[in-house]
């Protein structure tokens, strides 16, 4: 996160301040050259280590239909995070702008961040955690969601994006599929941003009566996302096997060599 700051803010401000182009415009060279940097460096730094990433995995072919269903019925359970009021950081008027330029949001919310996050996130970091966790994917897992969430440094988002990296996270480890974690992290962030277009000019307090009419209607709308998703995540666990997980060198545990006589 240090290395993509070092790299994205000198850019960030460079194309905001000395180019005087809009704040999308810098904000998607700052993400893309924050990211890519990482990768580049990454895959330099460490190519002996580097690990494979699977792309296509074994993805049932029921899952790639339902996957609007899935991400509906996940971003309805995490918006019960707003009711808890989290201090934000980045205020909504921050993502209100960068909707104005409807263009240059996509290619940032819906291009550059499910393509890169996924690839580094899930990619590379939950990959090589799995290689190291062989026995408990649920710390792998967990960790890489983690990294997901703090690297968005703002409470509400962190603790939805931490979720949700929980959920990409298991995905991954049935299916390892990275196409598939890229088009929910695509799914989510559209839908997101079409919510937000939706609701302009609503506050955060009224949006749940602004959109469901009443109380319980959202609380059943909830209740059933709840129900939905529980039912597509018990048929992911039916229908995908997770491969066994090579155990990295680091992870091995060190035996004493004996001689041939003991």
């Amino acid at each position: 996160m240090l290395f993509s700051l070092v790299v994205g803010v000198p850019v960030l401000l460079i194309v905001e301040k000395l180019l005087s182009l809009p704040t999308a415009v810098a904000l998607l060279l700052f993400a893309v050259a924050g990211n890519g940097t990482l990768l580049w460096f990454l895959r330099r730094r460490y190519s002996g280590r580097w690990p494979g990433i699977n792309m296509h995995g074994r993805v049932p072919g029921w899952l790639i239909v339902a996957l609007p269903v899935l991400v509906l019925a996940a971003d309805m359970v995490l918006s019960l995070i707003d009711l808890l009021h989290l201090p934000a950081f980045v205020s909504e008027s921050t993502y209100q702008k960068l909707l104005q330029l409807p263009v240059a949001a996509f290619l940032i919310l819906c291009v550059a961040a499910p393509v890169l996050e996924e690839l580094l996130l899930r990619g590379v970091v939950l990959q090589g955690l799995l290689r190291n966790f062989p026995d408990r994917p649920w710390v792998a897992i967990g960790q890489s969601a983690l990294v997901f969430g703090v690297m968005h440094f703002n409470p509400p988002q962190s603790l939805a994006t931490f979720l949700l990296g929980v959920l990409m996270g298991w995905l991954y480890y049935r299916t390892r599929s990275l196409w598939l974690c890229i088009g929910v992290h695509f799914l989510n962030n559209l839908f997101a941003s079409t919510s937000m277009l939706a609701n302009k000019g609503v506050s955060r307090h009224e949006e749940v009566t602004a959109a469901f009419g009443a109380p319980w209607i959202y609380t059943a709308v909830v209740a059933l996302s709840v129900l939905v998703l529980a039912g597509l995540l018990w048929r992911v666990h039916q229908t995908t096997t997770p491969p066994a997980e090579p155990v990295s060198k680091e992870a091995q545990p060190m035996v004493e060599a004996r001689s041939p006589a003991e």
